[in-house]
């Protein structure tokens, strides 16, 4: 199995990307739902589907649990899942209370891999007082794809030819 893409055109005039033609994901019309799931987990492994059901159906009231205690979450071969937040501003530093955040959403980072590792020592100038002082600090660089994306390949969807959008 493939993950199925088309071929569209960017038309934002204003974009740097302007008439370039890039591929984009294509999507069943369904979603795969939590029975689903258990079903094909149940088939790979020897845990009964109810079990696998369960589980899956606990997860998420697990996952808020762990959010409300300030906990980020890593699910192995699959990612890490944290809180992110939205906050207003205020002037008023007697005002500055957890009332500020208003909007709360699940960030989530795919699992990585690392492949290609090296040492880099960057040198750079900091102020200690009013002197300035050369420090130098080694930094790790690495090139990490998706686990989860790992050998997935791509094909063209309905039989990949690109069409010009249609006028309404």
């Amino acid at each position: 199995m493939s993950q199925k893409v088309k071929i569209y055109k960017n038309t934002n005039r204003k974009s740097t990307a302007y008439n370039k033609y890039f591929a984009k994901a294509v999507y069943d019309d369904k979603f795969i739902e939590t029975d689903h799931l258990a079903d094909y987990i149940q088939g790979r492994c020897t845990v009964t589907r109810s079990d696998c059901k369960a589980v899956l159906d606990e997860l998420g009231a697990a996952m808020k649990h762990f959010f409300e205690m300030g906990q980020k979450i890593r699910l192995d071969q699959i990612g890490i899942f944290k809180v992110g937040l939205s906050s207003k501003g205020t002037f008023d530093v007697e005002g500055a209370t957890a009332n500020l955040a208003d909007k709360a959403r699940v960030l989530f980072l795919p699992e990585t891999e690392a492949v290609f590792k090296k040492t880099v020592n960057v040198t750079r100038a900091v102020m200690v007082g009013d002197t300035p002082t050369a420090v130098t600090s080694t930094m790790r660089v690495y090139s990490h794809p998706a686990v989860m994306l790992k050998d997935v390949t791509f094909e063209m969807a309905y039989g990949g030819e690109y069409q010009e959008p249609q006028e309404p």
